[in-house]
């Protein structure tokens, strides 16, 4: 979460959304008290990090000081892809992190076997680890910690109904930031992307998608099943696939 007074901006940070290369860009304007690792949180209680959801937030002080709420969301099927990358990742540097508390490690260690156990199974392969992730992992926010591949609507609508006040696009990023600084009264400062954990060379489809073509059908089935909310609620274009 970026917590900007002096515009009155709060941007909550969905999982693989860029959210390296906002806290970049806002850095010199975030005033968030909440560290952006994982820590424990004394009024949600329980562990939390960055990547806080709005049901989250609206149980913080900082949701009832009447800023203007932003989002950034993402098409499932590239988060999936992303998602699956950062969890290789995270599995190898996490453990070597320093954590607040060595209970807090030991709980985030755990997860990260859990997920690990799950990618060897999967052999390192996106397709059969998103074919046997639980269904559970995704859409239950509260119990891996880990692993917060949560529709991206979570960040951005309760009970259906939409409570952001602005939600970008990482597909068109560039456009999309450029407007909340207008919207928000701030320089834009014009940084690169700092997100190193993209694949620069994959090339956009006419959704803006980059990763959906080099899934297989079934993923992509479940991928629908799983996030179809994100698909009606947030205006993505749900691929048709020969399993339905």
């Amino acid at each position: 979460m970026i917590v900007c007074p002096e515009h009155r901006l709060v941007l909550l940070l969905p999982w693989k959304t860029a959210s390296q290369t906002l806290r970049a860009r806002l850095r010199h304007l975030d005033r968030s008290p909440y560290p952006d690792f994982f820590h424990f949180n004394p009024r949600l209680k329980r562990v939390v990090h960055q990547h806080l959801t709005l049901a989250d937030f609206l149980m913080l002080p900082e949701s009832r000081l009447g800023y203007r709420l932003a989002v950034f969301v993402r098409n499932p099927y590239d988060r999936v892809v992303s998602g699956f990358r950062q969890v290789l990742r995270d599995v190898m540097s996490q453990p070597q992190r320093r954590f607040p508390a060595l209970w807090i490690r030991d709980l985030v260690t755990q997860q990260l076997g859990d997920n690990f156990a799950l990618l060897s199974k999967a052999q390192f392969q996106v397709d059969p680890w998103f074919l046997q992730l639980p269904a559970h992992e995704i859409l239950e926010a509260g119990r891996d910690t880990s692993l917060p591949l949560h529709p991206a609507h979570y960040w951005t609508h309760a009970d259906g109904r939409l409570v952001a006040d602005f939600v970008g696009r990482v597909e068109h990023f560039e456009r999309d930031f450029a407007a909340l600084c207008r919207g928000a009264g701030i320089e834009d400062p014009g940084v690169e992307s700092v997100n190193a954990s993209e694949d620069a060379s994959a090339v956009a489809d006419a959704d803006g998608y980059r990763h959906a073509g080099g899934l297989h059908p079934r993923t992509i089935a479940r991928i629908n099943e799983l996030f179809r909310a994100d698909f009606e609620l947030l205006g993505y274009r749900k691929l048709a696939t020969e399993t339905g």
